[in-house]
């Protein structure tokens, strides 16, 4: 499972689709193409489908629902009930998720969800190689919350519904629109607005990311030159300015 669950990033750098499985196809988004599509719609719809129960505690619990029983495939299919083929073109292109049914495989027993009008599958593998890309693509990270008791699940469950009332007073923020501001106040950055709408997502975090990266290294080897800090405690690594965002 590990290795088929593998990400070959420099494809997701350059943009490249992603094939999933012989029926479903996934493209990874330019900067321009999130800009056209809605970037408010667009990252709904990853975080749509990306979800898991720990992410949707009181609408569950609201459902008669345990949050901490429900299977992320089971929520997985009940989220895309409602995401229609045009709310996820930009990623799917013409796959329609809420066309898909759940059926059990007479062989192996297992749940299966099956669009009856292609035939086409989305199975257990294919939904985590979905949400996985997705997750890479966007340095999403699942936060998995089990309660010790009752008592402590009773008050995630309120925390979680304060949350999502706390969201609907608040007014939309782009989540892009910061990133490229200061992108482009960052001598280090080659790309006029034109041409950065051509990028791909993944390339364009990265690029974020990398920023960040180079410009605390540099600031750590300037002070250690000039011994202003103290080095020996510093992890080596952090003077490094070609490091993976990642590590």
């Amino acid at each position: 499972m590990a290795n088929l669950l593998e990400f070959d990033e420099l494809k997701m750098y350059f943009g490249d689709d992603f094939v999933v499985n012989d029926y479903i196809t996934m493209h990874t988004p330019t900067v321009g193409e999130i800009v056209e599509f809605g970037e408010r719609k667009y990252f709904s719809m990853v975080h749509t489908i990306t979800a898991i129960p720990s992410d949707m505690k009181s609408q569950l619990f609201d459902m008669d629902i345990d949050y901490e029983t429900l299977e992320d495939y089971h929520l997985f299919y009940m989220l895309t009930r409602g995401l229609t083929q045009e709310s996820t073109s930009i990623v799917f292109g013409d796959l329609d998720l809420s066309k898909f049914k759940m059926y059990i495989n007479e062989e192996t027993q297992e749940e299966v969800m099956v669009n009856p009008e292609t035939n086409a599958i989305l199975d257990k593998l294919a939904y985590n190689k979905i949400v996985g890309y997705l997750r890479k693509l966007h340095n999403l990270k699942p936060k998995i919350e089990h309660a010790a008791n009752k008592t402590t699940k009773r008050i995630l469950i309120q925390l979680d519904r304060d949350r999502i009332a706390k969201a609907q007073n608040e007014e939309y923020k782009s989540q892009l629109r910061p990133l490229i501001s200061a992108m482009m106040r960052y001598p280090g950055f080659k790309y006029k607005s034109n041409e950065l709408k051509e990028c791909s997502i993944y390339e364009f975090m990265d690029t974020v990311y990398g920023a960040q990266i180079y410009i605390n290294s540099t600031a750590l080897l300037k002070g250690s030159y000039s011994g202003m800090i103290d080095t020996s405690k510093i992890n080596k690594k952090e003077f490094n300015w070609m490091r993976s965002p990642d590590e």
